[in-house]
């Protein structure tokens, strides 16, 4: 912790990511027009300028883009959340079997990596999408099952460099079985650089 608090930048994201979650969480509360989010029209109030009254402005429907911003946060966080926790669920689970099983296993689940990563994403979540029909949920299973390939194959690769290192060799040499080499040597060695790219991508 002390580490932590002795870098400044590190700080401030995390004040940033704590006040972020405090407006999602206490959304209905901070809206100082939550009519407006569940789609008032106030058409007399329409594209004032930012205000004492209206922070941010007002739309041409007259609803206050604050409260508007603020009743989305709830939205974006719940999306970016849960989207990212699906895509590392089948990205990171795939990829460590890859790495860790290789052989014919590798190579299938690379090859429909592979596959998954022809289709430009953004496209591949829009057919998903239309499919499935228009929600919040089926957009999110749409992003996961477009996004998931990346951490598939940044996994296998991390894993495919710490396999090869003593700790795991000796791991293995005093007979302790796969699933204890991968879950107690491999993941955590590998679990940081996931971190990263999770934090970014949410």
């Amino acid at each position: 912790m002390r580490r932590y608090l002795r870098n400044p930048l590190m700080v401030m994201g995390a004040v940033g990511v704590f006040l972020f979650i405090l407006v999602a969480v206490f959304a209905d509360v901070l809206q100082p027009y939550p009519e407006h989010s569940r789609g008032v029209v106030t058409v007399r109030d329409r594209l004032k300028p930012p205000s004492s009254q209206h922070l941010f402005g007002t739309t041409e429907l007259g609803r206050d883009v604050f409260s508007l911003v603020v009743a989305g946060s709830r939205i974006s966080l719940l999306v970016g959340v849960v989207t990212a926790a699906g895509v590392v669920l089948i990205g990171v689970t795939l990829g460590l079997t890859a790495g860790v099983m290789g052989g014919v296993v590798d190579e299938l689940i690379m090859r429909i990596t592979d596959l998954f990563l022809s289709f430009p994403s953004l496209l591949l979540a829009m057919a998903i999408t239309a499919a499935l029909g228009p929600s919040l949920t089926n957009a999110m299973i749409a992003v996961a099952i477009s996004w998931w390939p990346s951490y598939c194959r940044l996994t296998r690769s991390e894993v495919l460099s710490v396999r090869e290192r003593a700790f795991v060799e000796s791991a293995r040499a005093i007979g302790a079985r796969t699933p204890r080499v991968v879950f107690r040597h491999v993941l955590p060695n590998v679990i940081s650089v996931i971190m990263v790219n999770v934090t970014m991508d949410v």
